[in-house]
């Protein structure tokens, strides 16, 4: 490879990273040749295409619908039970084997269904203070990995060995049946109960062992293994997709609501220059034209009225598990902090999506570039935004009429305002046809 993307969401996920690595992908000037894929297989990548595909990716990159193989990193937390779910919803869309565009890197982590149980317990036990989580199990995966260590921790190499899958499913759930032995209902909130006796009932069931077991033996004999350097050894470009967003990186992200893996684009390139990489490395950030959150965390400028305005037609519904999403006038103070987060790995450009959603909404565009009340960055940061940050609002008319260049200058020209990074891409609509891409995209 001599060119390398990497596609960082600046805010807490749901940037809308999936339309902008399609997209690239489409591009007739610079041939993809892979996608790298970091982080967790929990991610919801959505792609729309303008040959009226669609596809929501976690785990394949979102160059699949183009013939792109992706290449799962060490720095990817795979699920089994999420492969095996992906690969035939691939395969109705109509990719008869969808495995021969997919490598694993041998020592990626594996989330299991009993970390998945022990997510949605840990959740539950919050009450009415959640942190937010996808529920899927990533996170306790890693976790496990960090309290306990190789010995229980499943590693993607070791889902060809039906023995290693036994001992080591078998020791997860009496680790998690121990923890969770004399758990009480009355930890739980009412509307809770159910959902926490379901889980709790799994841990105590041989026969849901039995189906793990047999799942993960059957998607090991389908997994190719390849590492990093093997992967970037041929020509041509690859992009780097990554899941999560810098505000919920586990060292900088907005404690506690934050994900158990690190977020930052450095990790990435640390990643790839220690796998012998010495070409160019492209940092693009990627954020919505307005703040989406789902659920618990901070948001200083969510509007009721604009989330009920905006959120149709975004894909985002309210789940148990990542909460209520809200929206919001775009946050440059939330925006300059997690720029900060990435100083060690300069950005070369913005792609701002969703630009559809502000046209839609009486053609105004709310952007904050401070509070009346500001704070400095401390400890006591995220209670500040939480409770007390009194965004100040300015908007922005976007004309009626204008051509794309035209509507892509205005936008940049907007954005000159509140930051230095350059517009390098702005999304109009679902496809890679309503990406409009500054000329300088390709000069970088």
């Amino acid at each position: 490879m001599d060119k390398v993307y990497v596609i960082t969401d600046f805010g807490p996920g749901d940037g809308g990273k999936g339309g902008i690595v399609h997209a690239l992908s489409c591009a007739q000037d610079d041939e993809i040749n892979l996608i790298i894929k970091r982080g967790g297989a929990q991610g919801s990548h959505g792609v729309r295409t303008s040959y009226k595909e669609s596809f929501n990716f976690s785990q394949w990159g979102c160059g699949t619908l183009e013939g792109i193989p992706t290449f799962c990193s060490e720095q990817m937390i795979i699920s089994p039970v999420g492969l095996r779910n992906e690969s035939e919803a691939l395969k109705r869309l109509g990719i008869t084997d969808p495995f021969l565009l997919l490598n694993i890197d041998p020592n990626c982590i594996c989330a299991t269904p009993f970390h998945k149980i022990s997510s949605q317990l840990e959740e539950l036990l919050l009450g009415k203070n959640p942190r937010g989580t996808i529920g899927t199990g990533v996170g306790r995966a890693y976790r496990m990995l960090n309290e306990q260590g190789e010995q229980i921790t499943l590693r993607a190499s070791e889902l060809q060995s039906p023995a290693i899958i036994r001992r080591k499913l078998q020791q997860q759930c009496a680790y998690y049946q121990a923890k969770y032995k004399n758990m009480s209902e009355d930890l739980f909130l009412s509307e809770d109960i159910e959902l926490a006796r379901e889980n709790l009932n799994l841990l105590k069931d041989n026969n849901y062992l039995q189906y793990c077991l047999d799942l993960f033996v059957a998607i090991g004999k389908k997994l190719s293994f390849m590492e990093l350097h093997k992967a970037l050894s041929q020509s041509g470009t690859a992009i780097v997709e990554c899941s999560h967003g810098v505000l919920t990186d586990a060292g900088m992200g907005l404690k506690p609501h934050v994900s158990a893996i690190r977020t930052l684009p450095k990790f990435t390139s640390k990643m790839l220059r220690s796998a012998g990489y010495d070409g160019r490395i492209i940092n693009f950030a990627v954020h919505r034209a307005y703040e989406i959150r789902h659920g618990a965390g901070p948001m200083p400028t969510y509007d009721a009225e604009f989330t009920k305005a905006a959120l149709p037609g975004s894909h985002k519904d309210t789940n148990r598990w990542q909460g209520t999403v809200r929206t919001g006038a775009l946050d440059f103070n939330l925006f300059r902090y997690a720029l900060e987060c990435c100083k060690e790995t300069p950005m070369d450009g913005l792609c701002l999506t969703w630009f559809d959603q502000i046209i839609k909404n009486n053609r105004t565009w709310p952007i904050c570039a401070t509070y009346k009340n500001p704070a400095l960055v401390n400890e006591d940061y995220v209670e500040y935004l939480k409770n007390q940050a009194e965004p100040e609002i300015k908007n922005h008319f976007v004309k009626d009429g204008l051509s794309n260049s035209k509507l892509f200058d205005f936008v940049a020209n907007v954005l000159q305002k509140y930051t230095d990074l350059p517009l390098m891409m702005l999304s109009i609509g679902p496809t890679e046809l309503d990406k409009i891409s500054s000329k300088n995209i390709r000069r970088i």
